[in-house]
């Protein structure tokens, strides 16, 4: 092989290689048609001198729930079992959800955490061997969603949600009412800070995992289409 094969190989490996330092945003569940945008530092801050505050969950225990919702939480073979709508696109292949107990030390490790209740929601932290999430759960009917992160509602009408996986910013924006979801992935990146008004969500975000890139800071504005 002669000298310039070598340096254009090596030149092709460093593209290969080299990290991506865009802000790029791919769709990962389309089930409400949802729209976002980069915005500038000043529209961010406008909205955070006077945003709406997010409602707190409040606490109740698995028993105070079983009692008080025994249609709702029923628990078969160390699982509950919820209805959902199907969203092949984030991993939900059924249209049920299971929040189960199984501490074994193997793959099929499984666990939850009954956290409390917000806007007629039951909220239930849910683990797997090498996942985390939260379902969150119609109290009058039972139909529940899933999301990565925690819930942040101020209205009780939708919520966002945000957590990163493996490097990549997952953010979801759910129908409480319908379970129905738009959902995003950005890789490289992490939400710092999140504000919502009249149903539009203002995120902070700061570029990490990327030691080849500068820091950075973004502002998104994100929505749910009527």
């Amino acid at each position: 092989m002669n000298i310039k094969s070598i340096l254009l190989l090596l030149f092709v490996c460093q593209i290969g290689w080299g990290q991506n330092c865009d802000f790029e945003i791919r769709s990962l569940s389309n089930q409400l048609i949802g729209e976002f945008e980069i915005i500038e530092i000043s529209e961010y801050q406008k909205v955070k001198m006077n945003p709406e505050k997010y409602i707190e969950f409040t606490p109740m225990s698995e028993s105070d729930l079983i009692k008080k919702y025994p249609e709702i939480f029923k628990i078969k073979d160390s699982c509950y079992v919820f209805p959902a709508n199907s969203n092949i696109d984030i991993g939900i292949k059924t249209t049920e959800l299971k929040a189960c107990k199984n501490k074994t030390q193997s793959k099929a490790y499984s666990n939850y955490d009954f956290k409390g209740v917000y806007c007629d929601n039951g909220l239930v932290q849910v683990q797997g061997y090498e996942s985390s999430g939260f379902l969150s759960i119609d109290l009058s009917n039972g139909l529940t969603s899933y999301t990565m992160g925690k819930p942040f509602t101020s209205n009780g009408e939708t919520a966002i949600s945000y957590s990163n996986s493996y490097g990549e910013e997952e953010i979801a924006l759910t129908d409480l009412w319908t379970k129905k979801q738009f959902v995003i992935g950005i890789e490289g990146w992490r939400t710092k800070e999140s504000q919502v008004q009249d149903n539009v969500y203002y995120l902070k975000l700061e570029s990490e995992f990327q030691t080849e890139c500068d820091r950075e800071t973004k502002y998104l504005k994100l929505r749910i289409k009527n």
